[in-house]
């Protein structure tokens, strides 16, 4: 919608959120998640954060007791028990919520998107070849109405 708006062209915009979306933010969302789940990776970042915020000033008094309540936290986080699956259901029953009908309305929204594409990148081809044959048309009218009549 927004290439639409800013009359950018479709393959241009699509170029540029590819390269956003598939390589610097799958990159960031990657190195943070391998971060979060490596308690050796994770003591090191919260070593460095503890260092660098230590030598602000203002920061670095207050900072001790705030790393002990992160520490508690991220330990309770941590030896928290996982419940068991809400979503999970009897055999033979529909599970209908508002996720199942939002993500099936997004789903359709995309489907009728790409159509939208593809039909429209078929009839500017299609207006692009008819624009061609008439040309070749005209030109081939054009010598033969420029000859003398003859009678």
């Amino acid at each position: 919608m927004l290439c639409g708006q800013f009359n950018i062209p479709f393959w241009k915009f699509f170029l540029a959120t590819l390269i956003g979306k598939a390589i610097v933010k799958v990159c960031i969302q990657t190195t943070l998640v391998i971060t979060l789940c490596n308690n050796q990776l994770l003591d090191l970042v919260e070593k460095k954060l503890i260092w660098a915020f230590g030598n602000v000033p203002g920061v670095a008094s207050v900072l001790p007791s705030l790393v002990v309540k992160l520490k508690t936290s991220k330990n309770k986080f941590l030896s928290a028990h996982v419940a068991a699956s809400a979503s999970v259901t009897a055999k033979g029953k529909w599970n209908v919520s508002f996720s199942l009908i939002w993500n099936t309305l997004v789903w359709l929204m995309v489907i009728n998107f790409i159509i939208q594409i593809v039909s429209s990148t078929a009839q500017g081809y299609l207006r692009t070849q008819q624009e061609l044959e008439i040309k070749k048309m005209l030109t081939e009218t054009k010598p033969s109405a420029s000859e003398p009549s003859s009678g």
